[in-house]
């Protein structure tokens, strides 16, 4: 089996002597889950700029598909214009992995990158992970931004040089147009959600999808959310730097909390906020809303740190207004803080409103706010949505389920693939 992945992971972040990535943690996840299966040889082929020779590390052969270097200067500025795809370069280093490993089976984490064209290009069974689905997401690349921000990124130095919040939307459709011809010419894939099973079956009738769930990181098993009585009243979430992740709602929302249901309303805002095209937009709403005593940018966290802000959380919200299934959300779940969430694509999958979570319309500041009041307002109702937030998750998102599910997945897929 060889994966091919964006997310680097653990063992080649210990070779690059580099950061851990903050996002990304359920490919690693699964290679734990999997480790020691005697059926299963698994090679992994990460995407990155930074080279390394192929090495082994627990039974695991890791292998550089390496990404063309970023230009600088004027160079890096035409490209950024051009907003040009390398596909058939990347996709030749692809096969020089898979020409040294020689896998029976290829499985592709996520259908937004260039290695799921693979699928045309070798006579090997090819299995893709569903995740964000740029073809819907990118129609939102610009929803829930005010149009003074998109005026101002117009109208600006960066967006000269190629960079800001319409060139990522312009990157983001070019990405979706690659994405849909993935989408039409694999057969097998394998999604979490009735979310992305119907968009592929719109997309590929003919396609072969198969349901699994993801292995979260070991962090957050085994630990339960309590009332903090006598507290301030504190809104969690883990926040993205597309637009589409709602964050300027949510700061909206607070601010309605904050002058009509109680003053001591705190935001506390993890991820990698600071530095991407987020970070002035969100304080700019910030300022506006009078809200910069009331608000904390944790920057990217680990796992631990996340656990420590969820159990501290009086309630986790996850604005988006489109998601397939954020692990951000399962996190939460499985950590039992009371959830609100977006009724955005995937997301119902995950939750039932007023059961495990309560549900808003995407895109819907004061049916957020209404919703983060109810949680507020009935502790008893907080303390029965986290336990069956976390009696769901526990159940979703076994280890050993879920490996199990995933080695039926293999062995049927390479099954039809010789028939």
């Amino acid at each position: 089996m060889l994966w091919l992945t964006n997310m680097e992971p653990l063992a080649v972040c210990r070779r690059l002597s580099s950061p851990v990535p903050t996002g990304g943690g359920w490919v690693e996840s699964l290679r734990r889950a999997l480790q020691g299966k005697h059926s299963l040889q698994l090679g992994v082929a990460v995407l990155g700029e930074q080279p390394f020779q192929p090495f082994d590390e627990e039974g695991v052969r890791y292998f550089r598909v390496e990404a063309p270097a970023t230009r600088r200067g004027f160079g890096g500025v035409a490209d950024r214009w051009r907003h040009r795809a390398v596909d058939q370069l990347m996709l030749g280093r692809g096969m020089a992995a898979i020409d040294s490993f020689e896998p029976d089976l290829i499985h592709v984490h996520g259908s937004e990158g260039p290695f799921g064209l693979l699928s045309e290009l070798v006579d090997l069974p090819v299995l893709i992970s569903l995740q964000g689905l740029l073809v819907v997401c990118s129609r939102f690349s610009l929803t829930g931004i005010p149009l003074a921000e998109v005026l101002r990124d117009v109208t600006s130095l960066e967006f000269a040089k190629g960079r800001g919040l319409v060139h990522d939307s312009w990157k983001m459709r070019i990405a979706a147009q690659r994405e849909l011809t993935i989408l039409k010419s694999c057969r097998y894939f394998v999604g979490r959600t009735e979310w992305d099973r119907s968009v592929l079956s719109v997309v590929n009738p003919d396609a072969h999808y198969y349901h699994a769930d993801e292995v979260l990181r070991p962090d957050f098993y085994g630990h339960r959310w309590e009332t903090v009585p006598d507290s301030p009243f504190v809104v969690y979430t883990t926040g993205g730097m597309a637009p589409y992740k709602g964050l300027v709602n949510l700061i909206e929302a607070v601010a309605l909390l904050r002058e009509s249901v109680r003053q001591d309303v705190q935001l506390r805002v993890g991820g990698r906020i600071p530095d991407t095209i987020m970070w002035p937009i969100a304080q700019r709403a910030v300022r506006r809303l009078g809200l910069e005593g009331a608000t904390a940018w944790l920057g990217p966290l680990g796992p631990a740190a996340i656990v420590s802000e969820l159990l501290a959380a009086s309630v986790y919200v996850h604005p988006a207004l489109v998601e397939n299934s954020p692990n951000a959300l399962a996190e939460a779940m499985m950590v039992g803080v009371p959830c609100v969430a977006s009724a955005a694509g995937g997301i119902p999958s995950m939750l039932c409103d007023g059961v495990d979570g309560l549900l808003c319309a995407p895109n819907d500041v004061y049916g957020l706010a209404g919703r983060i009041a109810a949680v507020e307002a009935d502790g008893l109702l907080a303390a029965r949505l986290g336990r069956s937030a976390h009696a769901r998750a526990q159940r979703r998102h076994d280890p050993r389920g879920i490996a199990k599910a995933m080695l039926e997945i293999y062995e049927d897929v390479f099954a039809r693939h010789r028939a």
